[in-house]
């Protein structure tokens, strides 16, 4: 049975048939398969540590090192809330140093920083892939992302064309993030909005995670 993917959750979502991706801070312990990283609101912290930086990422270091740690993020940039923007991209790009170290895929928070985070990309010319979780915003900046590569992750909330246009470059992924929402109800939405049956999307869906990790592989 192909199971439902839930990239990115804060919740424990795994069931029988869903396997999810459960979201930790850097100062958690991270149980079952995860991500793990320094979110870019905590930047904030650099205010009262001058040491965060170091410090934060010496323990994202090593709960990535865990096999059941299969993504690392989120990290980001948030142009409305946390550090100023050079300590925030100054910790995004520890985290993409280790992302492509330990060939890991990264998992992003963007918030008005699509040209930020795009130029970034192209600067960096990461080999890992990138995912932007809870894409929002419509299908003109979808395409920015989707034109460099990174693939986008739909939640709750989101544009129909922008999900259309990330299903089309084989880029799309599904999660509940910090929500109460049933993934199976997302698929189902999803698979609605564009045009196809659920096992399909599951299927693209499930044969892109298994090529992130293998621990995505059902039994």
């Amino acid at each position: 049975m192909i199971p439902y993917i839930d990239i990115h959750t804060h919740h424990n979502q795994s069931t029988s048939d869903v396997i999810a991706v459960r979201n930790y801070d850097f100062d958690a312990t991270p149980i079952g398969l995860s991500s793990v990283g320094v979110h870019p609101w905590q930047s904030v912290t650099i205010n009262t540590d001058a040491d965060f930086i170091n410090s934060s990422m010496m323990e994202v270091e090593a709960k990535c090192m865990m096999p059941q740690v299969v993504m690392i993020g989120e990290t980001g940039l948030d142009a409305l809330r946390g550090a100023d923007m050079e300590t925030q991209q100054a910790l995004f790009l520890r985290h993409i140093a280790l992302s492509e170290r330990l060939g890991k895929p990264l998992v992003i928070h963007c918030v008005k920083a699509v040209e930020e985070v795009v130029a970034i990309h192209k600067q960096q010319r990461p080999i890992q892939p990138w995912i932007i979780h809870g894409f929002r915003k419509k299908a003109q900046l979808a395409k920015q992302f989707l034109q460099q590569g990174i693939s986008l992750s739909f939640g709750p909330r989101y544009d129909v064309e922008a999900m259309q246009a990330a299903y089309e470059a084989n880029a799309l992924w599904l999660e509940t993030d910090d929500t109460d929402a049933a993934i199976t109800d997302l698929y189902q939405e999803a698979a609605n909005v564009l045009s196809v049956s659920v096992e399909e999307l599951k299927l693209n869906i499930y044969q892109r995670a298994i090529q992130l990790s293998s621990l995505f592989r059902s039994e």
